[in-house]
């Protein structure tokens, strides 16, 4: 079922009301089924005084010290995912990807954290609440949890993680494999990748994708010697946010021989009338500059040198790689 973010109800409540009543009560069931099977909670009787949150937790309402501790889990590095796809060139090591499903609820966890019943769950929310076994999403310390709960699992059967980057783990005994971790995607790379996906398997529940070809918004695409890298279809998503992509394309990411300068009082306020968010529209442009189109990245360094003061004149500058995105859209990295 195909929804929007409009149409999509927050509240179970919302979910009864919605024209698509019975899709939303299966899914709400299935959901539930699954944290029973996965012993997510116990079903405890309720004391006075007792601090409960909701599911989905509500994280804000969580307090340090009390609900949880440390809360930072490591992401992978883009720069580790591109060293480890040429090394596979190189090398000629099949790519694969897979993706573990439901993956913050195979995470124990270590904090008392209480939920109070949500509708659906037939108990008596007066006299009873559920005590979290596992960290549900939602929760602060639910990603590192995860992480942790992960490492544990590849450490046992081997595996070690890099010193660089905590989110790529290697197993150079008989069957060489390296792993690129990005919360529940796992990339794989090796001669005979089938190994890992049996052992992973008999662990976690996953969905194996085969042959990589799309992760972290990257489109991978895969030939017998070559692998190469775009973004054509974040780059769309970006026009049409936009509303550029009908737009002229231009050949060069900023104007020859332009040098953005600090803009002038009247400047700012022409940009402030357009009531634009500049930090996030230089973000839209700075993850493709970082991932797979390094032609970009001197005119996003310029753009980001007036986050605190923009101008028209820097809201210009970015429509003007736009229509040098809307030009080169298929070029990446090989």
């Amino acid at each position: 079922m195909m929804t929007t973010q409009e149409d999509t109800p927050n509240t179970y409540q919302k979910a009864l009301e919605s024209t698509n009543k019975q899709e939303w009560i299966s899914a709400i069931e299935k959901e539930l089924m699954n944290m029973k099977n996965l012993n997510i909670w116990n079903v405890i009787d309720f004391k006075r005084g007792l601090q409960t949150t909701r599911l989905c937790p509500q994280g804000f309402t969580q307090t340090n010290g009390n609900d949880y501790n440390k809360t930072y889990a490591p992401t992978g590095c883009l720069n580790s995912l591109r060293t480890l796809i040429a090394h596979a060139v190189n090398n000629k090591l099949k790519f694969h990807q897979i993706d573990i499903k439901s993956a913050f609820l195979n995470a124990p966890l270590i904090e008392d954290v209480y939920l109070a019943i949500p509708q659906g769950i037939n108990l008596d929310p007066r006299k009873q609440c559920l005590k979290l076994n596992k960290a549900i999403y939602g929760l602060k310390q639910a990603p590192l949890a995860w992480y942790q709960c992960l490492k544990e699992w590849l450490n046992k059967i081997g595996f070690s993680s890099c010193v660089l980057d905590p989110c790529v783990f290697y197993d150079l005994e008989s069957n060489p494999t390296w792993l690129y971790i990005h919360v529940d995607d796992i990339a794989i790379f090796g001669k005979e990748v089938e190994n890992f996906k049996d052992d992973i398997r008999k662990e976690f529940n996953i969905k194996d994708i085969g042959v990589a070809d799309l992760m972290l918004g990257i489109k991978i695409n895969q030939n017998f010697n070559e692998i190469s890298l775009n973004q054509q279809h974040f780059t769309e998503s970006s026009l049409e946010l936009y509303g550029m992509a009908h737009c002229k394309s231009v050949a060069t990411p900023l104007l020859p021989h332009e040098h953005l300068l600090p803009a002038s009082d009247k400047e700012r306020e022409d940009f402030k009338k357009l009531k634009i968010n500049y930090r996030s529209v230089v973000g839209s442009i700075n993850y493709l500059s970082v991932a797979a189109r390094p032609d970009i990245s001197f005119a996003v360094s310029a753009l980001s040198q007036y986050l605190e003061k923009p101008g028209i004149n820097h809201w210009n500058a970015f429509l003007h790689v736009l229509r040098y995105l809307r030009g080169s859209q298929e070029l990446g990295l090989i």
